[in-house]
């Protein structure tokens, strides 16, 4: 499921992020740091990656000796997965009706 990036890079679904995430946010709950490097060796992701993704959907960090909770978007991510996965089959079975529209009206 999860893959070193090629030098092209690996695109990841929403599912994929809001799952690392989550796991990063209990790894970190549970330890208190250490989430995105262990992540980065659990799913052959790079830190910077997964960096990238803490800053922009949260997960649990600790800042000093408190542990203080970013937001965790992990529930609106998986929302949102489904629904891009939705509008993707919707869009596909319109691409194959309009096809066959096409060849259909050609034969007037």
């Amino acid at each position: 499921m999860y893959h070193m990036a090629s030098k092209k890079g690996k695109r990841y679904t929403a599912a994929e992020k809001a799952e690392v995430l989550n796991w990063v946010n209990d790894y970190n709950v549970t330890h208190g740091r250490g989430g995105v490097a262990n992540a980065s060796k659990q799913f052959g992701i790079t830190q910077l990656t997964l960096h990238n993704w803490v800053r922009q959907g949260g997960a649990a960090m600790r800042s000093g000796s408190a542990l203080s909770v970013a937001p965790n978007h992990s529930g609106i991510l998986r929302n949102l997965a489904d629904l891009l996965d939705q509008i993707s089959e919707r869009e596909s079975e319109l691409s194959k009706l309009r096809s066959e529209y096409d060849t259909l009206r050609k034969k007037l």
